[in-house]
């Protein structure tokens, strides 16, 4: 800051994360009156009514940023829980080396390189990760405070379909080596993955076929066989349904 400033009053829409570089940093969070020294880290919420009183000298880092679930149409989880104090929307800690990261994400933003904004979403996803920790867990929502549970659930699952991505197996046969019965295991995939176990092993074989013939430059007929599809005709009518197009154009 050159000066001093008074930002108006204003609501956010998105979630919004400010780094203190250079303090004091205060303002007024829904009411409250907060301020901020180096190294601390204010996470604004949608819905949120905020005013900066910015002065000479300060400095700070803003980035802002959304939720989305893991496929198109997911519900997104909530960072905080209903009617959480402002003063807990400070992020405990001194976070003077996360500048790095929003350096980085400037840089990546300003170059424009090959694969840009998967860089931008990874050190994104660290910076979140780091903030989130610092934040009182009486603040956070349920699902937030679930999701690393949600996220090892998610794991085990995809990786017992991985195993069978060469073959056909039974939803019981899936299900048993998960530790559940199949009403349980075809709900918990309905839940995580938003398709039943069938099509979601169909799905992943596909992903898998797509990659043999577009880089391993293998035939039809071999990645049917390699993938346990009946036929190659078979494998051919299930590509076509599932990515739009036959299997012959890559």
């Amino acid at each position: 800051m050159e000066g001093d400033y008074e930002y108006p009053r204003h609501q956010h829409t998105n979630y919004e994360v400010i780094l203190v570089d250079r303090g004091p940093y205060r303002c007024e969070l829904n009411g409250e009156q907060l301020t901020l020294v180096a190294g601390q880290v204010l996470v604004l919420k949608p819905g949120d009514w905020h005013q900066d009183h910015l002065r000479d000298g300060q400095r700070h880092y803003v980035l802002h940023f959304r939720l989305a679930g893991h496929a198109a149409g997911e519900h997104a989880p909530a960072l905080f829980r209903n009617g959480c104090l402002p003063s807990d929307q400070i992020s405990v800690g001194n976070y003077s080396r996360e500048t790095f990261f929003l350096r980085e994400l400037r840089r990546e933003a300003e170059e424009g390189a090959p694969h840009s904004p998967a860089v931008q979403d990874s050190l994104l996803e660290a910076l979140f990760w780091r903030i989130a920790r610092g934040l009182s867990p009486s603040a956070l929502s349920d699902e937030l405070l679930h999701l690393p549970r949600d996220e090892a659930k998610r794991e085990a699952l995809a990786g017992a379909f991985s195993k069978h991505i060469k073959d056909s197996p039974t939803v019981q046969q899936l299900a048993r080596e998960a530790g559940m019965s199949a009403r349980h295991f075809t709900t918990l995939t309905r839940q995580i993955f938003g398709k039943g176990p069938a099509r979601f092993l169909l799905e992943l074989k596909l992903q898998r076929a797509e990659e043999m013939l577009r880089y391993q430059g293998l035939r039809v007929k071999e990645v049917s066989e390699e993938l346990g599809f009946a036929n190659p005709y078979h494998f051919s009518r299930a590509f076509r349904r599932v990515l739009g197009r036959p299997p012959s154009v890559r």
